[in-house]
């Protein structure tokens, strides 16, 4: 009879242990799940506290070791879109101010008319390139990237000038280049 009292207090404290262990096992999960869940909605600046000295608190740190990863790569990715948006727009406007400048002037000689279409041949050009190397750039993952080359930037600079002159020449604005080749 003792015996079968001793069996039952301790099969009880067995439950009630398992019960305490397992209810504190699966809320470490269940919070790791949560947090799974927020980060994959989006927000990649969540973090997991982090508690314990087991196989959970390791999975928290990988955890959150890949949010960081996840919201540099993010914040990278939005810069990169800005920036090639912004690199994309400039060609863009200069294609429009030229095909702008034909279609409001009516007595455009005729080798004008020629060089504003030759400049938008090349902003369309230009455009592609660009289009090509952001293609580039989405197949290159971690490749090392290549040597710098010159620019000649006297040549830009004249092509700049020579692109906005008749929107400059409209209200009387001379732009003008001072460089030492």
């Amino acid at each position: 009879d003792t015996l079968l009292n001793i069996s039952v207090i301790v099969g009880g404290l067995v439950i009630v242990l398992c019960a305490f262990l397992s209810r504190g096992l699966t809320g470490r999960i269940s919070k790791l799940l949560t947090a799974i869940r927020i980060v994959r909605e989006g927000e990649y600046g969540h973090r997991m506290k982090i508690s314990g000295n087991d196989e959970l608190a390791e999975l928290g740190v990988e955890f959150n070791n890949l949010t960081d990863r996840l919201e540099k790569t993010e914040e990278v990715r939005r810069r990169f879109v800005s920036d090639a948006s912004h690199e994309l727009k400039t060609p863009l406007a200069s294609i429009r101010l030229l095909t702008d400048s034909i279609l409001q002037s009516e007595h455009m000689d005729i080798d004008t008319i020629h060089e504003f279409v030759s400049d938008i041949g090349e902003e369309a050009e230009r455009l592609s390139r660009m289009t090509e190397k952001l293609l580039n750039l989405t197949r290159l993952n971690d490749a090392p990237p290549k040597d710098n080359e010159p620019v000649d930037l006297v040549k830009v600079a004249k092509k700049v000038i020579h692109t906005l002159q008749p929107l400059a020449a409209a209200p009387g604005i001379e732009i003008l280049i001072d460089a030492d080749e």
